[in-house]
């Protein structure tokens, strides 16, 4: 059975998605959850809170997925397609909230304590290792990092500007291949 906390961060996402947070208003999001709309207040101090809270949650569990990923023993070409299948993946299975996270970004990232691990910092370190192993092409890997999230990213919004229909993950191979382009020395193509 669902919480009431629950209920009232899904009715949030999907009304900050569909109007923006500063047009959603704290009655919208108690009525899409049937719950009273100082239950809301229980849980958050403001309506900010709640979208911030969400945003910041959603970020650190793709950051905890990718870690997991990226600490499993495979070749870099490998860790590459894992944590785009995974990423495509975590889309997929909660569109709304991926949605939300997409637009929040620009509003909510400087928040992000930089001391805790991030899904760009799993990719950063990535990188790192592969440039040491002489495996991924040595350049400045915030760059580096900043491509491929890049690529990931633009697949995910455009499938928001309906340009691309289904889910997102059966362009997963396709996806994986062009950052194992950008980013694999020559000699691993």
């Amino acid at each position: 059975m669902e919480s009431t906390r629950d209920k009232i961060i899904q009715a949030a996402v999907t009304l900050f998605v569909q109007q923006g947070v500063a047009s959603t208003t704290t009655r919208e999001i108690a009525a899409l959850a049937k719950v009273a709309e100082g239950s809301i207040y229980r849980y958050f101090s403001s309506k900010e809170e709640l979208a911030w809270q969400i945003f910041r949650d959603y970020h650190h569990q793709l950051a905890a997925t990718l870690q997991e990923i990226a600490e499993q023993p495979v070749s870099i070409r490998e860790q590459i397609t894992n944590l785009v299948v995974s990423f495509l993946q975590l889309a997929d299975d909660d569109w709304v909230l991926f949605q939300y996270y997409l637009i929040a970004q620009q509003k909510y990232m400087h928040k992000i304590d930089a001391n805790l691990l991030t899904p760009y910092q799993v990719i950063i370190d990535i990188i790192e290792q592969g440039i040491k192993q002489r495996l991924i092409r040595s350049n400045d890997p915030q760059i580096l990092a900043a491509m491929a999230m890049g690529a990931v990213n633009q697949v995910a919004i455009n499938k928001q500007f309906k340009r691309i229909d289904g889910p997102l993950s059966v362009h997963s191979k396709t996806v994986s291949n062009v950052i194992c382009r950008m980013l694999l020395s020559e000699n691993m193509d």
